[in-house]
């Protein structure tokens, strides 16, 4: 089903995006993948594999993503399915931050992701036919967190709705997920269970079936909505937090 399709991956080399590389792999797509770690990257599609690209740049750098759009438009024609896995806190964390600061947050969780949508999208109107998933975060639902990020993700949740509703007439499906804390390569919640496994076992006690979810566990749905036939999901965002409630999350937060 995903045999040679064009799949663009960001924030490719840590938690989710890793892993939904690694799956797309295996089931034959020709991956460009999107990081700033090249060992990582290189790691996922080997070497010696011609069948994908991999770039390894700062997006906050608009050049770097023209570069890397251009490569897909002149070198490939086409690309079907787009998965935004990108974003972070980027250590800002002050409420009170001015503007230049509090933007670059939005950019790294939202903007990037639309330069990259603003000039690809052509080509899956074009066709006819594309998949588009924004992974987002149950902190722009929940407002857990610093200011800055909880309004970069809740930022892609108006994206998301609106885009998604003008995009599904093209016959693009654009959807979002909302997972909450899960356990990935590299991830938040690695580095809380390397640097605090106590408080990780403690936390992870408190989450639903008294687990951390893992990366992989999204993979089926991430698959699911990137099917042609997943139309039905264009506009929404769906939560996928194992029943996280703000106040467990709240806990985490506090600590």
């Amino acid at each position: 089903m995903f045999k040679n399709k064009n799949i663009l991956i960001t924030g490719a080399s840590k938690g989710l995006g890793r892993e939904i590389s690694i799956e797309f792999k295996k089931l034959g797509a020709n991956l460009i993948l999107v990081a700033r770690d090249k060992k990582i990257l290189e790691g996922i599609v080997k070497k010696d594999d011609k069948k994908h690209m991999i770039f390894h740049c700062d997006l906050f750098d608009p050049k770097n993503i023209i570069t890397i759009c251009e490569y897909i438009k002149k070198r490939l024609k086409k690309i079907d399915i787009i998965v935004h896995c990108l974003g972070g806190s980027f250590g800002i964390n002050d409420p009170m931050v001015n503007w230049y600061q509090f933007q670059k947050s939005i950019y790294g969780n939202l903007g990037n992701a639309i330069e990259f949508n603003s000039q690809l999208i052509p080509l899956m109107i074009k066709k006819g036919q594309g998949n588009i998933i924004h992974v987002s975060s149950i902190t722009g639902l929940e407002a857990i967190g610093s200011v800055p990020y909880v309004t970069s993700k809740a930022a892609i949740s108006g994206y998301v709705r609106s885009m998604g509703n003008h995009l599904s007439k093209f016959g693009i499906t654009l959807c979002g997920i909302v997972p909450g804390a899960f356990f990935g390569f590299k991830n938040s919640m690695s580095r809380f269970k390397f640097y605090k496994p106590e408080e990780f076992k403690k936390f992870s006690k408190q989450l639903p079936n008294s687990r951390m979810p893992k990366a992989k566990e999204y993979l089926d749905f991430i698959k699911l909505v990137s099917k042609k036939e997943s139309k039905i999901f264009s506009g929404s965002l769906v939560s996928l937090d194992t029943g996280q409630g703000k106040t467990v999350l709240q806990n985490y937060i506090d600590e």
